[in-house]
């Protein structure tokens, strides 16, 4: 799981498309260098002459329809010429008449590996001259050379390169030295007995190939060519990072995009769900905080509301608490200021506005407890207490308030050390609260039991549990007064309770939790108590 979740790290992605966007560069690089090799390759190819000649359009004599480019490039062309010189095609059409013999005669044979050498100088005499040197390389490996030397006019002054000639006319000068010349190279290849057709085409003695000889410039315009190729380099360039950063738009814009979006239907206030996002681990480890963060919100605002509800439910009680008694009092101490009730009744009427005011201070006296108790800085000061000792002290305390009250207690203590950490003032407050309901809402005669049981026992490194029980066999409360038992001003219908401020159990709550124990209503029993309040608190060795 944590190897799958660094895969979709945000620095992995990076690292993905850092090394992805680099090879696809490493790529075009490479295919448009590979590119414009081969542009220079097609430039500078070859004549493929062995490939022309066996072509079999060739040797059916449809010339024309023969692929001239695919042997002899794009500026190449060839002539079918008869032995006394008639050309027969021209796949250029631009040899203007027929070759005479002599002409034949000085283009280069193309069976023959030869190379003619030519240099124009200036003799002794200061006319000019031509030095003509012709290579043939035998078979066997070995070179023979001919020297030839023509004067201003190409007419022979020395040498010979057995064609016969004693002078040479431009043209056969030209064709002599074509490679020399800024025109095309001709070479001859003898050709009868391969062509085959119908008319004058078995007249056919001599392949004419016409190409260009590549010079050192002609060299640099075809690397010119060739290197214009490398353009492509920028709309490539500029597709891949297109398409980067399409891919970076979908793994990492998207999803933030949703984010702020959300960001700001949350600010809003509006619910925010974002689910599975896409995109590297961190994004969407934001986006399940923020859905956690939504969740915490909507909660809060659920818990304020309540709050708000109670807070106006509170005033409420308070307001209607307080205004029955206070109503009493002023209607009472006004009829007697204004001499309405015989002289023998105003010691009654002293007496209702007596215990009126004791009411109200009782409820005053509740509100200001649980103000304190419900107060962010309300805070406890325990101490190391035997929790069965200290039950069995409050017990002695109250035993007299409960036998005058009518009630029997019955306490199970065990007879041994449990320690708790406990305010025993605040304990007691709320041990109190659950007796005192007891007494005042069940008749005589009720049976009154507390039980001390310890459920688990405290361990090194490890805290137990005790259980405190108080529980009478009285009238009861009814299922559904008991589900908001510890809810502030729960009175009359729904709860035992037909008169009192309600706050004496909701103190009880907070004073238990405080302790980091826990108190709840337990269902009725088959053991004859029908109320139960179970208190579950930490124990530990002292």
């Amino acid at each position: 799981m944590k190897n799958n979740r660094r895969k979709g790290r945000l620095v992995t992605l990076l690292a993905k498309g850092y090394l992805g966007f680099t090879l696809a560069l490493i790529v075009i690089s490479l295919f448009v260098s590979w590119l414009s090799e081969a542009y220079f390759d097609w430039l500078s190819r070859i004549p493929n002459i062995d490939a022309l000649v066996i072509d079999s359009k060739m040797q059916q004599g449809e010339y024309g329809d023969i692929q001239t480019r695919k042997y002899l490039g794009k500026d190449g062309g060839f002539a079918v010429v008869t032995e006394d010189g008639r050309i027969i095609f021209d796949s250029t059409g631009s040899i203007k008449r027929n070759f005479t013999p002599g002409e034949l005669s000085c283009i280069q044979p193309y069976e023959e590996q030869s190379y003619i050498n030519y240099v124009s100088f200036t003799n002794e005499d200061g006319r000019k001259e031509h030095l003509l040197t012709k290579f043939i390389f035998n078979e066997n490996g070995d070179t023979e050379e001919q020297v030839l030397i023509l004067d201003e006019n190409y007419v022979v002054l020395e040498g010979s390169f057995g064609d016969g000639h004693t002078y040479y006319t431009p043209a056969e000068f030209d064709y002599l030295t074509s490679q020399y010349s800024e025109g095309p190279v001709y070479i001859k290849c003898d050709i009868s007995g391969l062509v085959s057709g119908e008319d004058s085409r078995h007249q056919a003695k001599y392949l004419v190939v016409m190409s260009y000889d590549e010079s050192f410039d002609s060299y640099q315009i075809m690397y010119a060519k060739a290197d214009r190729v490398f353009l492509l380099m920028i709309p490539l360039y500029m597709l891949a990072i297109v398409s980067f950063l399409i891919w970076m738009n979908r793994k990492i814009k998207k999803p933030l995009v949703e984010l702020n979006n959300a960001v700001d239907q949350l600010a809003s206030g509006g619910k925010v769900r974002l689910g599975e996002m896409e995109g590297p681990w961190e994004i969407r480890m934001i986006g399940s905080n923020m859905d956690r963060m939504a969740d915490m919100l909507a909660e809060s605002e659920a818990d304020r509301k309540k709050l708000d509800d109670e807070r106006q439910r509170l005033l409420a009680d308070i307001s209607h608490d307080l205004k029955t008694p206070i109503t009493v009092i002023s209607g009472y101490t006004k009829a007697i200021r204004d001499g309405k009730v015989p002289p023998e009744k105003i010691n009654n009427y002293l007496e209702l506005i007596d215990s009126r005011a004791e009411e109200l201070n009782r409820l005053v006296n509740s509100f200001h407890e649980y103000s304190k108790v419900e107060h962010p800085e309300f805070a406890l000061n325990p101490e190391e207490t035997d929790i069965c000792e200290f039950m069995r002290g409050y017990l002695a305390d109250r035993y007299d308030e409960i036998e005058i009250s009518g009630f029997s207690l019955n306490a199970m203590i065990p007879e041994r050390v449990v320690w708790c950490s406990l305010d025993s003032y605040q304990m007691r407050r709320a041990l109190d609260n659950i007796l005192y309901n007891s007494i005042k809402h069940n008749g005589l005669g009720t049976v009154i039991a507390v039980g001390v049981t310890e459920l688990e026992e405290a361990e090194e490194g490890k805290q137990g549990q005790v259980r405190i029980v108080v529980a009478d066999n009285g009238t009861g409360i009814s299922r559904e007064a008991g589900e908001n038992i510890f809810e502030p001003f729960v009175t009359g219908d729904k709860s035992r309770s037909g008169d009192g401020s309600g706050l004496g159990l909701a103190i009880t709550k907070r004073i238990v939790t405080a302790h980091g124990g826990t108190i709840k209503l337990c269902e009725p029993r088959p053991d004859g108590f029908s109320t139960e309040f179970e208190i579950i608190l930490p124990t530990h060795l002292r």
